[in-house]
């Protein structure tokens, strides 16, 4: 996600990014506020987005595209076209479908060179077909323009809970004796809200009411109720916690974004999170 304090700069504001501008979270949250009212649920509160910006990307078709921040100034920032296809604005055509075929090939997306400065990307669902044209000269994205007509019969989407991760999550309970020390596995988010959840264990809670490890079920058997995670959440409030696999799919629709899990999540240690989550929550009161 990567909202921002609207007197904080980001790291691309001085360069040449054609397009460039800012939502401005004050604006929307009237919006909102205007249309559903002062409604509050666990995920969606109109409230925090009050002092924030979005850094988004205007190209030439009209389309608009969030770009994230990035510890690699050449690359600009990370335009983020849809779901895991998240590609850097200063690039040229042929280094960017490298990088792009790479995540086709690890979540089922098909990337293919389009004449000599196109790129083309197909997700799963609707709207999620695009042609990036590229200005191999100035090194850049020129503009992404959706491809409008029948999509292609696709695989089921990768699962928010993906394979790797479930073989890295030790079983409930299994970190009692190392407590904040453990680490954070996976970390998932929502790109509507601030919320964040960070797994450092998990199990498949069965229907006959046992618990086993990720690594000794099926992920398809039947017999699996849900999944139960452990770990950190910053939400309301900064707190350690049980949250469940059902949980966060079932959030999405309307205004609200489905949950995506970060695939550049690095495991880090409860206690790190803890503290970088209380500084930041600090620096916003």
């Amino acid at each position: 996600m990567s909202w921002i304090e609207k007197h904080q700069r980001a790291s691309f504001d001085e360069l040449p990014i054609h397009g460039l501008h800012f939502l401005d979270g004050d604006v929307l949250a009237r919006v909102l506020a205007l249309k559903y009212g002062e409604v509050k649920t666990p995920i969606f509160n109109p409230a925090w987005l009050k002092e924030q910006k979005l850094p988004q990307v205007q190209f030439p078709s009209g389309l608009s595209f969030d770009i994230w921040e990035t510890s690699t100034p050449e690359s600009g920032g990370i335009v983020h076209i849809y779901g895991e296809m998240d590609l850097p604005y200063f690039d040229t055509r042929d280094r960017a479908w490298e990088q792009a075929n790479d995540i086709a090939e690890q979540v089922g997306y098909l990337a293919r060179k389009h004449g000599e400065n196109g790129l083309e990307v197909i997700g799963y669902d609707e709207g999620e077909h695009f042609l990036i044209t590229y200005d191999n000269q100035e090194r850049r994205i020129a503009d992404i323009a959706l491809i409008k007509h029948e999509r292609r019969e696709a695989p089921r989407p990768e699962p928010l809970l993906d394979q790797a991760s479930r073989e890295r999550l030790p079983k409930l309970y299994s970190n009692e004796n190392i407590g904040l020390n453990a680490l954070a596995q996976v970390k998932f988010f929502s790109p509507s809200s601030n919320w964040t959840w960070y797994a450092s264990e998990a199990s498949a809670a069965m229907n006959d009411g046992t618990y086993k490890s990720l690594a000794e079920v099926d992920p398809n058997d039947p017999n699996i109720q849900d999944v139960i995670f452990f770990g950190l959440v910053d939400g309301f409030e900064l707190e350690l916690g049980y949250f469940s696999l059902s949980e966060l799919e079932g959030i999405g629709g309307g205004l609200q974004l489905p949950i995506e899990r970060d695939r550049h999540f690095s495991p880090k240690s409860l206690q790190e999170l803890q503290d970088q989550h209380r500084k930041k929550r600090e620096n916003l009161d």
